[in-house]
Parts: C-alpha cells; structure tokens; sequence
C-alpha cells in the first residue's frame, strides 16, 4: 500500500508519518511512505507513483490542496484523499465533498481520530477490490510495459497488454474509470521513459474510446508511437544497449572507459544503465570490465612478447602493480607465475 503526505510544516508531516506506521493497515500488507512539503514536489510523486491514499494539507504556500486534488482525483479514482487543515472551515469542507474527499482532519491531529480514519480507508479499500484495479497490479504493467517499450518489442506490447486485458475483463468497473486508468497508464510510461535521460517524447497522450475493446486498440497505438519515437531518436540504432555497451567496452579495453563514459555514449542516464547493466548481466559495470580485462591480459601473456608493464597499460591499469594484484585476484596466480605456468619464456 502506498501513503503520500503532503504538508508544508515539517514536524507536522513527521508527526503524521510517525503516527501511520503504528496503525494496522491489514494483515501481510506492507505500506510505503512517501513524503512531500509543497504541491510541486507532491506533483513529481503523482506523475510517477500510484497512491491508494493521500494526506493533505489544505494551506501550503504555493498552492493549496484542494488545487492540487482537483487536478488529480479524476487520473487516480481509486486513489482515497484526506484533508488536513489547521482550522474548521464549512466552506472547504463542502468543496472537499465535490471531490470524494473521504475525512477532514484538523489540525493537531491525534493518533485515535488518524487510527478511525484509516480504519475507514483500508475497509473501503477491501470494498473496492473488486471494482478498481490494485495499486500493485498497476504497477506490474507498467514495468512490464516500460521495458518491452523501451527495447522496442512491439509483439510484447500486444502480448503484455492482451494479458492485462484478460485481467481486467474480471473486474467490475465502468469505462469512464478504465478509461483514465488508462490514459494514466500511458503518459506515467512517457513520462519514466523521459526520465532516463536519452529519449525525449510528447507526454499529452488522450485516449478516448467509448468502450474498453477501443480504450485498450488506442493505447495498444500509443505504445507503439512511442516506440516509433524511440526508433527515430535513436536513429535506427535497434542493437540491445546492453550489447552496445559491451562492444564498445571491448574496443576500448586498453581505455580508462568508466560507466558515466558508456552510458553517456549510448544517451542513457547513468543510474538507469547502471541498474540495467547489472540487471542483463548479473555483474556490475566494475566487476564486468574487471573480468574483460583480465581475460585480454591472459592472451596477450599468452600470445605476445610484451612487457607485463606494457600489458598493464593496454588493459587499462596505470600502475603496473595494481594489475598484477588484480591479476593474481582474478586467476590465482601473478602475470609472471601465469607465464611460468604455460612454458613462456621471459
């Protein structure tokens, strides 16, 4: 279950997160806390995370809450928001109630009336199952979907979306939600895939079916404008990064390359290849260059005449006795002794 709470006074805000996680939310139900002190950074969470409830401040200084949710209520129906205010006001109350606010908080906020008010959301929430799609399985599909996006399998997008569909078809809900579920769906996947740092795409997708078999063809569309997107920033270029990455590594062993230098090279941001690389490979960039190196170590010990200082150079190391360390780490023996091994002589 994820819980955003936005509030502008910071003790206030640690206060409410302290209080949510003494609460029982359910059995096996494990609650993500998200944190925000002004309506922009709330804006940044809503883009890119789902939440099953939202705690907000009605007064913040850049805009109030009631702003804020009335942007927000129609993208994410599921989502159950509360409103904090320092005073009773029947007019923000009233305003509140046009929105499907669930309580109305004041300020100071005692942990018996948070504990009623949770109680209230988590049994909606068990209510709701079967009418709204869960937060996890939203989730799911859009990492399912960003990444067959992102490595332009067009067959999987069918694939991925025709088993959601399967899914959803269950459910009981009209289309007037499947439809902004839907167009959610598709502008958070822009959305994460402009946040990589290499790709950069018009995020105003607008879905408008009339029915769930047409909402479902016209996303199933927009997936594959943003893969065709993807195919013209990246200049036809349809090799794996992950193959590219290696390659290039390959070319440029004798190099000083670092991964801030291939992901630049490949246009990914450098914390996404890096999670990417470890994930496609199992190994780290590090321990992956580490390995290439060595290897080009032992054909050059085995098939050349160079020095085992020049070696060290050619494969990277500036300093002769930290690849011989590594050498020894990686084959069990020094460069010398690997020679040795085989009969070379020096």
């Amino acid at each position: 279950m994820k819980i955003l709470v936005i509030e502008d006074e910071h003790m206030v805000r640690k206060r409410i997160c302290y209080l949510l996680r003494q609460l029982n939310f359910g059995v096996n139900t494990d609650v993500e806390m998200y944190e925000a002190e002004d309506a922009f950074e709330a804006e940044e969470l809503l883009i890119t995370h789902s939440f099953d409830i939202v705690f907000s401040d009605i007064n913040m200084p850049d805009r109030d809450g009631l702003s804020l949710l009335s942007k927000w209520y129609e993208v994410y129906p599921h989502t159950q928001w509360v409103i904090i205010s320092g005073y009773d006001s029947f007019q923000y109350a009233q305003r509140a109630m046009v929105y499907g606010v669930k309580d109305y908080l004041l300020k100071p906020i005692s942990k018996d009336k948070l504990s009623e008010t949770v109680d209230l959301l988590v049994e909606n929430i068990k209510k709701k199952n079967n009418d709204f799609i869960k937060i996890s399985e939203i989730e799911n599909i859009l990492i399912k979907l960003e990444e067959v996006i992102w490595f332009m399998n067009e067959e999987l997008v069918q694939k991925t979306v025709n088993e959601w569909e399967n899914e959803v078809e269950k459910k009981d809900f009209g289309t007037h939600y499947y439809r902004n579920l839907m167009n959610h769906l598709i502008n958070t996947l822009s959305n994460r895939i402009n946040q990589k740092g290499s790709i950069q795409l018009d995020c105003s997708y607008i879905l408008t079916g009339n029915n769930i078999e047409s909402i479902t063809r016209e996303f199933v569309q927009s997936c594959h404008k943003i893969i065709d997107e993807i195919r013209i920033q990246r200049k036809g270029k349809l090799i794996d990064p992950i193959e590219a990455a290696k390659q290039y590594m390959e070319k440029n062993v004798c190099a000083r390359v670092n991964l801030d230098d291939v992901a630049q090279r490949l246009g990914l941001n450098s914390s996404y290849f890096s999670q990417l690389f470890k994930k496609e490979t199992g190994q780290t960039f590090v321990e992956y260059r580490t390995q290439l190196r060595m290897e080009t170590a032992k054909r050059l010990l085995e098939s050349s005449d160079l020095r085992i200082i020049d070696i060290s150079n050619e494969v990277g190391y500036d300093d002769a006795t930290h690849f011989t360390k590594m050498f020894k780490k990686h084959t069990g023996y020094s460069p010398k002794e690997y020679r040795n091994l085989l009969g070379i002589k020096q």
